[in-house]
């Protein structure tokens, strides 16, 4: 009989900023890293603060949303990276995608920030709808930015933030 010894190395990496978030994973080695050196990230993607990003929310997939897991975390940090880093990866660079996730990076911290389900109504039924951040100063603005996004096809006649009529339309006689 013969006994062999064997030494394993196994690469850890573990975040400068969160220490309890590590992976053996090296796909997310340059997660971790962009994510130290933008540390609001870990904020964003582990509050529920953020509607569009934070933790819950729908942008991300089913296993990682409600998760605290590491992995977990990672992996709502990956995709929140990938809008910034590689926007014309999943969406043009100029897109709303693109756009909510700088916005909620540059607006985080502003007093007043939240976010809703902002959604766009037709004479018939709801349309367009999509989850973005605000503050009451930025409203317009992002209001400005959903109503360019949504469906021109429909006669829009409101839009509405968590169900509540922000923007109204006037009828084009005919």
């Amino acid at each position: 009989m013969n006994t062999l010894e064997q030494t394993r190395t196994t690469l850890i990496y573990r975040s400068d900023v969160r220490p309890g978030i590590c992976t053996t994973e090296p796909a997310y080695a340059r997660t971790l890293e962009w994510a130290d050196a933008h540390p609001l990230v870990w904020r964003i993607v582990t509050e529920k603060r953020s509607r569009a990003f934070g933790l819950g929310s729908s942008e991300y997939i089913g296993w990682a949303q409600r998760s605290m897991e590491p992995d977990a975390i990672l992996e709502r940090a990956r995709h929140f990276a990938g809008l910034l880093e590689r926007p014309g990866q999943w969406s043009a660079a100029n897109s709303i995608f693109t756009w909510r996730a700088r916005f909620t990076l540059d607006h985080y911290q502003d007093k007043g920030f939240t976010g809703g389900f902002f959604q766009q109504h037709d004479d018939r039924y709801p349309r367009s709808c999509l989850m973005l951040d605000y503050t009451a100063e930025t409203l317009p603005e992002v209001l400005d930015r959903f109503c360019a996004w949504m469906d021109r096809y429909f006669e829009t006649n409101r839009v509405t933030v968590n169900g509540l009529t922000v923007r109204t339309f006037p009828r084009e006689e005919d």
